[in-house]
């Protein structure tokens, strides 16, 4: 209830700071456990990403944005948990297989942190692996905009991308790269 209040909120005052376009909310599964990888070039992406999505979602963030026991309350409670980006993070690994094995949508960016401009080589691979590890489809997004007031911003979700070819097995890092180059690859179409 918690989440859907403040996506609500959120989504209104989006609508009356930027001019909104969405497309592609068709690709968003109703059901079942999912990726949803996009570019990120901004601070308020997540909730831009979540608030326009009739589910809820969950959330990989930056560990520094749970050192505030109110934000780190806060974080919690709209899905969001801690991954310390400089190293692996059994923590973050275990959450983010727990919340895609109880069916939800988990949003990763898989860049790691903020960038204007997308290279798809520098997407890390925490995406093909908890894909592949959850049998879970990926579903590619894109934004483009300044979050200038009043400027428009654009949400787009493209099509599934299935790993069904890759499961049972162990993943080798070409074939991480392999997978990561055709997400990002149709993420960058989506920004484009």
């Amino acid at each position: 209830m918690f989440y859907r209040i403040v996506c609500f909120i959120l989504s209104v005052m989006a609508r009356i700071r930027y001019r909104i376009r969405i497309s592609g909310v068709e690709n968003l599964p109703e059901e079942g456990a999912f990726i949803l990888c996009s570019n990120h070039i901004h601070s308020y992406d997540p909730a831009m990403l979540a608030v326009f999505v009739k589910r809820q979602m969950c959330f990989m963030a930056k560990k520094e944005l749970f050192t505030n026991p109110i934000k780190a309350w806060f974080f919690s409670k709209m899905g969001a948990f801690p991954v310390d980006r400089g190293k692996a993070d059994m923590a973050s690994y275990r959450n983010a297989m727990k919340a895609l094995k109880s069916g939800m949508g988990l949003v990763i960016f898989s860049q790691g942190t903020r960038m204007q401009a997308l290279d798809i080589n520098s997407a890390k691979g925490g995406v093909a692996l908890f894909g592949v590890k959850a049998q879970v489809p990926v579903i590619p997004a894109g934004l483009r905009g300044t979050y200038r007031t009043f400027s428009t911003i654009d949400i787009r979700y493209g099509p599934a991308i299935s790993l069904e070819k890759y499961y049972g097995g162990r993943l080798t890092a070409e074939q991480i790269d392999e997978i990561m180059t055709e997400i990002m690859s149709e993420v960058e179409k989506l920004v484009g």
